[in-house]
C-alpha cells in the first residue's frame, strides 16, 4: 500500500467530487481533507486484514476493492465488492471493533484514506451526517442480507437468475444490459459457486435465449421469463 503525494487541495478537490460526500457542508470537507490520504494498491494489494484494527475510513477513488472471508481449505466467502465512490469501514469505526474480513484490490486501484479520529469527530457535530451513514450502513446492511437470501438457493440456476435480476432498473424492463462489477470468478466467490458453475450456468441460459453474454457484458434478454425461474421451487442445476 503506497501513499501517493498528493496536496491538500488536490485532497479537498476529490472529497468534493465524490457522491459519498455530496451533503456534506465545506467545512467538515476541509477538516477530513487535512487528515486525510490518496493510497494506491495494485491488484491483489491488501487494503485491511481480518482482526486488525482499521484507522481510516476507505473510499474507493477507482478500481475495485473484493471484501471477503477466509473459509477452511483456501476458499473464501466474498462478502461485498466495492466499486468507486463506495466506502467501507464505518461499522468497524463506528464500533470500534476489529476488521471482521479480508479486503485486497481486484484491480490496480486508488482509495481515499480517511483517519479514523477525525471522521467521527465530523460525524458527532452534525446529526444529519449520522443519519446519512447510518443509512448508507443499513443499506449495505439489506444487500448482503439480499445476498444471503440468493446464496441459500440449492440450485446454482436460482442463483444466478437471481444475481442478473438484481441488476433490473426497474421492474418494468424486459430487456437490460450490465456489465459485471467484476472477474467472474470474484462474482462465482460472491454467489458461494466455482467460476465453472457460473460459467456453465451463463452458457445455459444463453442457450434458453434468455441472456446473452460477451466478455464481461450481459444483456437480458427476457427478464419477466427470467424471474420466473427464480420462483420454481425444482430446479436442478
Amino acid at each position: 500500500m503506497n501513499r501517493l503525494p498528493i496536496s491538500p487541495a488536490r485532497i479537498s478537490e476529490t472529497l468534493h467530487r465524490l457522491a459519498y460526500f455530496q451533503s456534506w457542508p465545506d467545512a467538515a470537507l476541509e477538516h477530513l481533507a487535512a487528515g486525510s490520504k490518496i493510497i494506491t494498491l495494485p491488484k491483489h494489494g491488501a487494503m485491511a486484514q481480518k482482526n486488525e484494527r482499521l484507522e481510516f475510513l476507505y473510499v474507493v477513488v477507482s478500481g475495485l476493492i473484493r471484501v471477503f472471508i477466509p473459509l477452511p481449505n483456501n476458499m473464501e466467502r466474498v462478502v461485498s465488492l466495492v466499486g468507486p465512490g463506495e466506502s467501507l469501514g464505518e461499522a468497524c469505526l463506528v464500533l470500534d471493533e476489529v476488521c471482521p474480513y479480508h479486503a485486497v484490490a481486484g484491480k490496480d486501484s486508488h482509495l481515499l484514506a480517511i483517519d479514523a479520529m477525525v471522521f467521527r469527530r465530523e460525524l458527532g457535530k452534525d446529526i444529519a451526517l449520522t443519519r446519512q451513514a447510518l443509512e448508507m450502513v443499513s443499506r449495505r446492511f439489506m444487500e448482503n442480507l439480499r445476498d444471503t437470501e440468493i446464496c441459500a438457493q440449492r440450485s446454482s440456476v436460482l442463483r444466478v437468475a437471481s444475481y442478473l435480476l438484481l441488476h433490473r432498473p426497474t421492474p418494468e424492463d424486459i430487456s437490460f444490459t450490465f456489465q459485471l462489477p467484476a472477474r467472474k470468478q470474484d462474482v462465482a466467490a460472491k454467489l458461494g459457486l466455482t467460476q465453472e458453475t457460473l460459467s456453465r450456468v451463463l452458457g445455459f441460459l444463453d442457450k434458453q435465449g434468455l441472456i446473452q453474454v460477451n466478455a464481461g457484458k450481459i444483456r437480458i434478454e427476457d427478464a419477466p421469463r427470467l424471474a420466473q425461474i427464480t420462483t420454481m421451487k425444482n430446479c436442478n442445476d
